[in-house]
This record gives structure tokens, C-alpha cells and sequence, in this order.
């Protein structure tokens, strides 16, 4: 059998209990209708008989009466002394209504001779009054031998059309003739007589005579004939009453009480059918089954629970059981190891595991066994050299320990394992003390900790670390008054030997620094890698003095370049690198260490700027630089923003003074500092990316310029040259973005010359190629700035689709000064006559310049000699003049360079 199961002789117990109060229920309930049944006949036995006894006191009161006033007539009209002729009719009648109006039951009575004719009545029509008497009863009532009372069948009568019954008595007169006094009853008067208000469900009463036929009935039967019930009375019971015999009117089972009145064999019955009498034995026999039934699904329902309790009852036992089985697994199968303790600290339960980690605890542990002994082996093992007062001071403290302390503590074992101890009460007082081997995660947590704080290439302390020990510096430097400093180093030219020799030999390289880094401080500082090739260097306590601080500093710094330049020996490769030093002094005021960092970062760039490999103290005046620059980037946004950039265009002019062209100049018309030339702003702009977004605002306003001039037939044939950033050349979309303009702008391709500098076009030769040569496709022409002053070559040259050579101001301006400047100009407009190249020098500031550079074969001329750089309506202004075949010429006295 199942264990989680309930028994079988349980369940046939609560089955037998629940069948036996289920039987005692049935029989009370049984016994309930049965008795309620009883009560229920008894009540209507009582209540018919009851109702029989006073009808019939009633009806023979009622029918005396009529008895009585009829009698009373041979007194009343003097009958007995009188003959027939002597009875006035009008008297008669006089009287007969005065001694009726007593009995209000009678509706008249009248006075007939043997022959039915009226000698009188009660009536209003007197002895007119018509009496139709049932066929036979006037004979009948003259037949008998003694007067007597005698009660028609019940008829219809034909005055009134009611149901009535005839009550009539013979009287002799003086010549012993006989005379009928007759009463005229309603059936419905004589019915209220015989029910008398009574309220009894389903009662049916009849006046009858003994062989069974009705005279009247309630409730009434409307048969025009005479009904004769069967059978007759006497023939159904000697008792007067009995239950289940037929109803008189309805026939079916019944309570027949009966009763004979005074007159004429009459009987009185009332019959009560035993579906009425039982109407409200029913309901109670309904309630009483209901109730049983709600106590047998009570019983039931207890029956079920009663099971379900005790099959719940044997699954928790077995989940007990098993709990316990498993509770045993379980601390047999932890890692952790386990001891249970009852509320007196004696032991009740452990674990394998807890014998794996103490061993010397095996032959001690027992159930019952004192924690106190326990504890007091373990000293043994613990402390073997100690004495026997020591092992009891240490067993007292691990006891005051736990006793005071629910924080999990660690214990470290004679073998090195770290044991980690958490103890927990148990609500009876006891103690659950857990032992858990966290060796490997001690070992762990040690590994992510220098992975968190050290760097893993140099096993330095990483960015982390040192902002750690920065702050902890700085605040013992608030404290003491010492100062420190902290040297920021980055490699020089570290990314060229990353990209030649492999990231392997760079990292080698960043390892061997590390290890020279750490041989140039003391053992108290520290050499960390912020990342790629920076380090840091963070002295301190230098000196009270700031001075004997930088210093001390310097020469440190000094130590570690001597020590860095000393040639590497990386994979059999030879390498030699020098680093850029930045350091700033830390101390005499509280300083965030990320504003100590910038400052020496600051200082390695200018050594930076300055030419590499030398060390470098921080300036305020470099972090003002700093500052300015900052602004001025967030100037330019602004600038693009508010559209404070305006084009100037210095015009380009051909030999016989006709202007083909003008180049387009960007100027910035500054909100403080007025008009801002492109020195001002253009390299800030190219290191910070802003000049993509300038470079399309110049050549946009350029296109436009150019559309607004096309249906000028003075300024349609001007060439604008717009000068192109590398960064901006070098955009993916760059090619899209110029198509873009010129579409937007409707601004003729052929007009728009873009002016690369040379380096850009040297940089990457196949994208520029590629770009130049879409460009081309559509018209534009293409210009190289600055010419001269790289290291073109001439292969690169034929390949690229240029349009135009621009020599270099720088040697235009030492024409016939520097003979090799002359040299290079007539080199350089040979090479374009060659190439088939146009030539344009541009800076020409004198008429000597001009004038040689046109002995050389240079037609085309752009500088202050000619014009200045102006706004747009000044270009035009010169345009127009020179709309005629005299030469222009546009100087301002005093420019001396061409921007």
C-alpha cells in the first residue's frame, strides 16, 4: 500500500460512521413525517367534527324556526275554528307578511288549499301569488297522517330563477278540510346556515336524506335534477366518521363525518379530502426530507473531509518522511559543512562534510556531545603548542563570539583552507553553524581584485587604483604639508610600432617600460597605465617646499628618460623609443586628483608640441590656452548656428587684365571681436571636425552666388574657386554632398573649381582619384593649392584630373631674392605647359613679382597687387568697370599677404 494513501480500514470506519448517521437521520425523518401526518389527520378530524356538531345545531335551529312559523299560521289565521270561505285572502296576507318578516331565512309563506290554490301569502301579490310547488310534494305534505314538516327536492324557482327548497305542513280547518302552510327558503340562505362562515381548505358539506338524496351542497352543485348520492350514509360507516372513504361531492379519499338532524331523516355530512387535510403536511414533509438530505451532504461532506483531512494527514506524515530523508541527502550531499545544536548547545546533527573538514572531530562527535568539548578538541588541534590556560581562553572567546556575533567570520585551518563560519539560532534556542570551504573563493576574489585594480598587460595598478591612491595622497598631503608631484608619460610614436612590427611586439615593449618605470621610484610610489601607451608616475612626501619638491620631481623625471631612451630588445628586434613627460606638483591645497591628471596631461602634450622626448612642468598659462580653445570650439558652433560666417572673394586675374575668376574666402563676422580671419579659427576648426560643416556652408553660399550670377551676362563667365578641407575631402558622402549643392542650387558645374592642397592629394591616391574623377564626370574642375611645397610626384600628377597648378605664395614672395624659389617657379609652370595644366600663382604683392613670374609663362595672377579680398558687391562693383578693355587694378596700401 502507498504510504501518502489512507487506509483502507480508515476509510471503511468513516464510511460505517457517516451510513449510521446516516440511518439515524433517515429514521427521525421518517418518524418526523409520520408523527406530522398524524397530527395532520387529528387536526381535521377535530376541525370536521367540530363543524358537524355546530351545523347541525344550527340547521335544526333554523329549520324549527320555519317549523315554528309554520305551525304557528293555524293560530295566526285561526284555521282550526274557520272553513275554507271564511278566510279573507287580504287579511290573511296582512298577517302572513307581519309574522314572516320574523325569519328572515323564509323569502314568503303562503296558505294552499288541497288544490295548490293560494288562500294567502306573505308575497306582495297576496293570494295572486302563483306557488309552484315540486310535482308530488303537495300531495305528499296532504298524505301524511300527522303534521309534519316536510322539505321539497331543491328546485328552481320561477320567480327568482334561484335554487329553493319548499318547507311546507298540513293544518285542518273547523270542516277538517286540510289546508297547506308553505315556506318558500333560498338554498343559498339555508347554505350560509349550514357552513357558517367556517374556513376549512377543501371542505365538503351536503344536507341529505338517508337514502342518499341532496337537498343542498357546499360548495353547490348546479344539476337542474334531483342527485341522489351513492352510497348512502349509513352504508359507509356505524362510526359517523372515517378516513379514505369517498368525498360525498367529489368522490375521492376523504375524512366523512355525518350527522342525522331533528327532521325527516335528514343527514348532515362533511367531507374533508385527504389531499386538502394533507396540504400542509406535505409542505412540512418537504422541509423535513429537505433537512435530512442537508444533513446526510452534511454527513456525507463530512465523511470527505474527515477523508481528505486524514489522507493529507498521511501525505504529510509521508512528506515528513521523506522530508526527513531528503533533509538527510541533503546534508550528506552539501558542500558546507553542518552542525546542529539543541537549545542546552549540545550536539544533535551533523554532516559528513563537517568530519571531512575536521577529521581530528570524528572520534568526538556523538549526539548529546557539549559544544564546549567540541570546541575543546578543536583547541587541541589548533593550538598543540599551547598551554592548557591558553586553549581555554581561546575556547572561551569562540564561545563569547558566537554568543555575541551573528555575522559570518572566517577561521583559518593549520592545512592554509579558509573556513568561512555563519551561525544562525533556531527558534527553540538551538544553533545552526554552517562551515563552508571558500579557499578558491578567497583565491578568487583576490584574482578579480587585481583584475578591478591592476592592469593585466603590466600587472600595474590600473586607472582605478591610482585615482584611489590619488585621493588617499592628497588628503594625508592636506594633512602633513608634503608635497608630491605626479608625472604623466606617453610613448612617442608608439602607434607607428604597433602598426609595422605587430600589437605583440608593442605589447612587449609597454611590459619592459613597466618594469624600467618601476626601477626608477621608491618602493612607496606609484607607476600605474592608465591605457594604450600612458603611464603615470605618482611621487610623494617630496618636501615641505614646493620648490625642493619640482625638483626632486625633475629629477626623477630625468631618471626615467635616461632610462626609457636605452634601447629594447623586442623578438629579436632591436627598437629604440622616447617618451613625453607631463608633471605637475601635488600638495598645499586640496586639488581634485581628475584636475591634477589634465594638468599633467596638459604638460605631456606641450612636450608633445614641442618636439618629443623631454619633460615638461604644468603652466597655468597652458590650461588658459586650453580654455581659449574650448571657447573658441564652442564659438564656432555658435557661429554656425547664428550664421555669423561671411564669404569675401579675392578676384583671379589673366595676364591682360581681364578677371576670370575669384576665390572664395571665408571670413567670421565675431558678435565681440568684429571681423575674424581664417587664422583665427581654421585650425581649431579642423581638429575639432567643424570644418566638415563650414566646408558645405562655403561651398553652398559659393554655388549660390555662382546661380545668382548665371543670367548676368557681366558676371556669368566668373570662375569660384573654394578651397576643400582633407577632413572634409575625405567624408564618405562627400562626392553626394557636392552633387547635392549643385543640384539644390542650380549653379553651372564648369564654373565651380574645388583647390585641394597637395598633401590631401597625395594622402590616399585611389579615393582621391575615385572622387576627383565622379566630380569630374560633372563638370567641375578641380585645383591643386600650395603646390610646391610637398614632395609630388609626377606619376601621381598624370594620373590625377586636375585642372589647374597654384604655386605657393611662399615662393612667389622670394622671387629674385632666393635663386632656388626661381628655380622651383620655373619648374613647376613648365611641368603644368607640359601637362597641359593652367598656372596660377597667388600672393603676388609687387609689380616685380608679377612681372617676373609673366617672363616665366605665368598668365594668371591672384594677390593684394591686384585686389583684396571683398565682399560680393564690391566684386561686382569691379566686375562692371572692368566690363571695358582697360586694365584694372584694385591695391590697398599697406596689405602685404594674400588671406
Amino acid at each position: 500500500m502507498n504510504e501518502g494513501n489512507t487506509p483502507l480500514r480508515i476509510k471503511a470506519a468513516v464510511w460505517a460512521g457517516a451510513a449510521v448517521f446516516s440511518a439515524a437521520v433517515v429514521l427521525v425523518s421518517a418518524a418526523l413525517v409520520w408523527n406530522a401526518r398524524e397530527v395532520a389527520q387529528a387536526d381535521n378530524e377535530a376541525q370536521a367534527t367540530r363543524f358537524v356538531a355546530g351545523a347541525e345545531a344550527a340547521l335544526n335551529r333554523s329549520l324549527l324556526a320555519v317549523d315554528v312559523l309554520l305551525a304557528s299560521m293555524d293560530e295566526l289565521l285561526g284555521l282550526s275554528g274557520a272553513q275554507g270561505d271564511w278566510i279573507d285572502p287580504n287579511l290573511a296576507s296582512q298577517r302572513l307578511r307581519s309574522s314572516a318578516r320574523q325569519n328572515l331565512m323564509v323569502r314568503y309563506v303562503a296558505l294552499l288549499d288541497a288544490n295548490g290554490k293560494t288562500m294567502g301569502s306573505s308575497d306582495a301579490a297576496g293570494s295572486a301569488l302563483p306557488v309552484q310547488l315540486p310535482p308530488g310534494f303537495l300531495g305528499s305534505v296532504l298524505e301524511q297522517p300527522v303534521s309534519t314538516l316536510m322539505i321539497s327536492p331543491p328546485v328552481v324557482s320561477f320567480a327568482t330563477a334561484d335554487r329553493v327548497l319548499y318547507f311546507a305542513r298540513h293544518l285542518r280547518m273547523a270542516d277538517s278540510t286540510r289546508v297547506v302552510a308553505v315556506a318558500e327558503v333560498p338554498v343559498n340562505a339555508l347554505s350560509s346556515v349550514l357552513v357558517q362562515g367556517v374556513d376549512i381548505s377543501g371542505l365538503q358539506v351536503t344536507l341529505e336524506r338517508a337514502a342518499g338524496q341532496l337537498l343542498l351542497s357546499v360548495p353547490s352543485r348546479d344539476e337542474a335534477a334531483t342527485v341522489t348520492l351513492a352510497p348512502p350514509l349509513h352504508e359507509l360507516t356505524t362510526l359517523g366518521q372515517q378516513w379514505e372513504a369517498p368525498a360525498r361531492l367529489s368522490g375521492e379519499p376523504a375524512l366523512l363525518v355525518y350527522r342525522p338532524i331533528l327532521y325527516q331523516d335528514l343527514r348532515i355530512s362533511a367531507s374533508i379530502p385527504l389531499r386538502d387535510a394533507l396540504a400542509g403536511w406535505r409542505d412540512q414533509r418537504n422541509a423535513i426530507a429537505l433537512t435530512g438530505l442537508l444533513f446526510l451532504a452534511m454527513i456525507v461532506a463530512a465523511g470527505l473531509l474527515a477523508l481528505r483531512y486524514l489522507h493529507r494527514l498521511a501525505q504529510a506524515r509521508m512528506a515528513i518522511a521523506q522530508s526527513k530523508a531528503t533533509l538527510d541527502q541533503a546534508l550528506e550531499s552539501m558542500v558546507s559543512g553542518f552542525l546542529l545544536l539543541d537549545g542546552e548547545q549540545r550536539v544533535v546533527q551533523w554532516n559528513s562534510r563537517f568530519e571531512e573538514i575536521f577529521p581530528w572531530l570524528r572520534v568526538a562527535m556523538a549526539p548529546g556531545v557539549p559544544f564546549r568539548r567540541v570546541m575543546e578538541e578543536t583547541s587541541r588541534h589548533h593550538l598543540p603548542r599551547a598551554s592548557e590556560d591558553e586553549r581555554m581562553r581561546w575556547v572561551e572567546q569562540r564561545l563569547l563570539k558566537q554568543k555575541q556575533h551573528q555575522e559570518p567570520h572566517e577561521q583559518v585551518l593549520p592545512n592554509g583552507r579558509t573556513i568561512q563560519i555563519t551561525e544562525r539560532f533556531t527558534p527553540d534556542g538551538g544553533l545552526v553553524i554552517t562551515y563552508h570551504d571558500v579557499t578558491a573563493l578567497r583565491r578568487a576574489s583576490a584574482e578579480i581584485e587585481s583584475l578591478a585594480f591592476y592592469d593585466p598587460l603590466t600587472n600595474l595598478p590600473n586607472r582605478r587604483l591610482l585615482m584611489d591612491r590619488m585621493q588617499q595622497v592628497i588628503a594625508a598631503s592636506t594633512r602633513s604639508g608634503q608635497y608630491g608631484a605626479l608625472l604623466f608619460l606617453d610613448l612617442d610614436h608608439f602607434k607607428t610600432l604597433n602598426d609595422t612590427l605587430g600589437h605583440e611586439v608593442g605589447d612587449m615593449l609597454l611590459r619592459q617600460v613597466a618594469e624600467r618605470l618601476k626601477t626608477c621610484v621608491r618602493r612607496e610610489d606609484t607607476v600605474a597605465r592608465l591605457g594604450g601607451d600612458e603611464f603615470v608616475v605618482m611621487l610623494h612626501e617630496l618636501s615641505l617646499h614646493s620648490e625642493e619638491a619640482a625638483a626632486h620631481a625633475r629629477r626623477v623625471g630625468e631618471k626615467i628618460l635616461r632610462t626609457l631612451n636605452a634601447p629594447y630588445s623586442l623578438g629579436g628586434h632591436t627598437h629604440h623609443s622616447t617618451p613625453s613627460i607631463g608633471a605637475t606638483l601635488m600638495g598645499g591645497a586640496l586639488q581634485p586628483s581628475v584636475d591634477l591628471l589634465k594638468q599633467a596631461d596638459i604638460a605631456m602634450y606641450q612636450v608633445k608640441s614641442q618636439g618629443r622626448n623631454a619633460l615638461c612642468f604644468f603652466d597655468p598659462q597652458m590650461q588658459i590656452a586650453i580654455s581659449a580653445r574650448a571657447q573658441l570650439e564652442a564659438d564656432l558652433q555658435t557661429a554656425l548656428m547664428a550664421g555669423q560666417f561671411v564669404l569675401y572673394y579675392q578676384p583671379q586675374f589673366h595676364l591682360d587684365g581681364r578677371i576670370v575668376g575669384a576665390e572664395a574666402l571665408i571670413r567670421w563676422q565675431h558678435p565681440e571681436r568684429g571681423l575674424v580671419a581664417p587664422g583665427g579659427f581654421i585650425r581649431v576648426a579642423e581638429e575639432s571636425e567643424l570644418i566638415v560643416p563650414i566646408g558645405h556652408w562655403v561651398l553652398r553660399t559659393a554655388c549660390e552666388q555662382l546661380a545668382a550670377w548665371a543670367n548676368d551676362p557681366r558676371y556669368r563667365h566668373v570662375q569660384l574657386s573654394v578651397n576643400v578641407s582633407a577632413r572634409q575631402f575625405r567624408q564618405r558622402d562627400f562626392v553626394a554632398r557636392v552633387v547635392e549643392v549643385l543640384r539644390e542650387t542650380g549653379a553651372r558645374p564648369h564654373l565651380l573649381k574645388l583647390e585641394l592642397t597637395e598633401s590631401l592629394v597625395l594622402d590616399d591616391v585611389d579615393d582621391t582619384i575615385a572622387k576627383m574623377g565622379l566630380l569630374k564626370t560633372k563638370g567641375v574642375r578641380f585645383s591643386v593649392d600650395d603646390f610646391g611645397t610637398g614632395y609630388s610626384s609626377l606619376a601621381y600628377l598624370t594620373r590625377l584630373p586636375i585642372d589647374q597648378l597654384k604655386i605657393d605664395q611662399s615662393f612667389v614672395r622670394n622671387l629674385g631674392v632666393r635663386h632656388t624659389d626661381d628655380v622651383i617657379v620655373q619648374t613647376i609652370i613648365g611641368m603644368a605647359r607640359n601637362l597641359e595644366l593652367d598656372v596660377i600663382a597667388e600672393g603676388v604683392e609687387t609689380a616685380a613679382q608679377k612681372a617676373l613670374l609673366a617672363d616665366y609663362g605665368c598668365q594668371l595672377f591672384q594677390g593684394y597687387l591686384l585686389a583684396m579680398p571683398n565682399l560680393v558687391g564690391d566684386l561686382e562693383a569691379l566686375l562692371r568697370s572692368a566690363a571695358g578693355d582697360a586694365p584694372v587694378h584694385a591695391t590697398s596700401p599697406g596689405a602685404t599677404s594674400e588671406s
